[in-house]
């Protein structure tokens, strides 16, 4: 509402115009850019997926809160640079930590036998990734290939005349007679007796097992001694007895590993 009011000063008349009731308005303050809102929302992402995997964040965060000020300036190219930084920051610290995941299924890897041409090859691709600094990659191909390695099994369907010594010599097999063990151990729910199988017997093969079970397998058959009357049966019980407790004890002490 306008009001006016009439001063007398030096004889004359004079007009003032007073404005009263209107409120004074602060301009709104500037707004960082949409590309730079972006580039902030970017970096949360980043730094959330990062966090998912365990990887540490603490710099990167610190990087983002100097990006945040700088964008209330708004000051929009040093915020997008510095939330650009916090995605480079978590790629690279990302990528290592799937470099070291890598690494370690290639080792797991390379200690199983039996690997085909395919299986081979998947290595040798997994382990180039690694050399060219792909973890992502290098962590996918190789996850896939340990998982392929540890459950790969075939069925053999025992035929009058088998023994484990015969069905483990087999190329389709183990190319060894000494591992029947293996197969041992990996039907004892069906095979009390090593020396003593049977026609239409359903045998589980385990396609690619471990140099260190392959080398326990392969040393006990030579050292076992004579089969006749079950004087090794007791032998056999007590090797089997031990590979289940060792493969148990493994297992325990890797289920409370980080994945």
């Amino acid at each position: 509402m306008n009001k006016t009011t009439v001063l007398k000063v030096g004889g004359a008349l004079v007009l003032a115009g007073v404005l009263a009731g209107c409120a004074h308005k602060k301009p709104p303050p500037p707004k960082p850019s949409a590309a730079t809102e972006q580039a902030l929302a970017n970096a949360e992402q980043c730094i959330s997926q990062a966090q998912k995997l365990g990887v540490s964040v603490d710099q990167a965060q610190q990087m983002l809160d100097q990006a945040k000020q700088a964008a209330k300036v708004p000051n929009d190219k040093k915020a997008q640079d510095l939330a650009n930084q916090v995605c480079q920051q978590t790629d690279a610290a990302t990528n290592a930590y799937y470099l070291d995941k890598a690494r370690t299924l290639d080792a797991q890897a390379r200690q199983h036998t039996n690997l085909n041409s395919s299986e081979q090859s998947q290595l040798q691709q997994g382990e180039t990734e690694i050399a060219n600094n792909q973890g992502k990659d290098a962590y996918d191909t190789l996850s896939a290939l340990v998982s392929q390695l540890q459950s790969a099994q075939t069925t053999y369907t025992v035929t009058r005349g088998d023994t484990l010594w015969g069905i483990s010599g087999k190329s389709s097999i183990y190319g060894n007679p000494y591992e029947w063990p293996l197969i041992y151990m990996n039907n004892a729910d069906k095979i009390k007796d090593p020396d003593l199988i049977y026609p239409q017997q359903q045998l589980n093969v385990r396609m690619n097992p471990m140099k260190d079970e392959v080398n326990s397998a392969t040393n006990y058959a030579k050292t076992r001694g004579p089969w006749k009357n079950g004087q090794a049966l007791s032998k056999d019980h007590a090797w089997l007895n031990a590979q289940q407790s060792k493969m148990s004890s493994s297992m325990s002490s890797g289920s409370g590993g980080k994945h």
